[in-house]
């Protein structure tokens, strides 16, 4: 997630994540899935030193998109933003069984 968060957060590539019910092997990964669709984030998923390298990245991206953006929190929100718009997360489910239910 770390890689295709940044993929298109810091990167700027529009990606699509194909999500099958059979790969669903802890309920933390919806947890996850449903904080992308809501928020455009995964909420721990970066530590510190992986922060900042990711902001260095957006800072990046955002000077080749025309914005000059200096702070920290700013930055961070671009690359929110930019998870928002180009990851597409589509999620396959069988309608047999119970797990679908």
């Amino acid at each position: 997630m770390r890689q295709l968060t940044t993929q298109c957060g810091g990167k700027g590539k529009t990606t699509t994540f194909l999500l099958d019910d059979t790969q669903i092997k802890q309920d933390s990964f919806l947890e996850d899935v449903n904080g992308l669709l809501n928020s455009g984030e995964i909420p721990n998923l970066f530590n510190t030193e992986q922060k900042i390298e990711l902001l260095e990245l957006v800072r990046h991206l955002a000077k080749n998109r025309g914005k000059s953006i200096e702070s920290l929190k700013k930055l961070y929100n671009f690359f929110v933003e930019n998870c928002s718009s180009d990851l597409h997360c589509v999620i396959c489910a069988s309608p047999i069984g119970d797990a679908f239910r």
